[in-house]
C-alpha cells in the first residue's frame, strides 16, 4: 500500500493535482486505520471532460501498477 501523500506527488508530478489528509475527519480515518497518512481526495466537477477523467484514471493505474 503506498502512502496517500506519495499517491498526490506523484499525480502532481503528472500535472494532475489532487489533495491528501484527513480533511477534518480524524476519528474516522483513525477508526478505518488510516492514520497517519490519511487518504487521497480527488475533485470532479461538471466543468471536468472526460477526457480529464480518463487521463487521471490511467495515471492512477499506471501509479499504483
Amino acid at each position: 500500500s503506498m502512502p496517500s501523500r506519495e499517491i498526490a506527488r506523484r499525480l502532481g508530478e503528472r500535472a494532475i493535482f489532487v489533495w491528501h489528509g484527513n480533511y477534518y475527519a480524524l476519528p474516522l480515518t483513525e477508526t478505518l486505520g488510516l492514520e497517519p497518512d490519511g487518504m487521497v481526495r480527488v475533485g470532479f466537477v461538471h466543468y471536468n471532460t472526460a477526457e480529464e477523467v480518463d487521463r487521471f484514471l490511467a495515471a492512477l493505474r499506471e501509479i499504483l501498477a
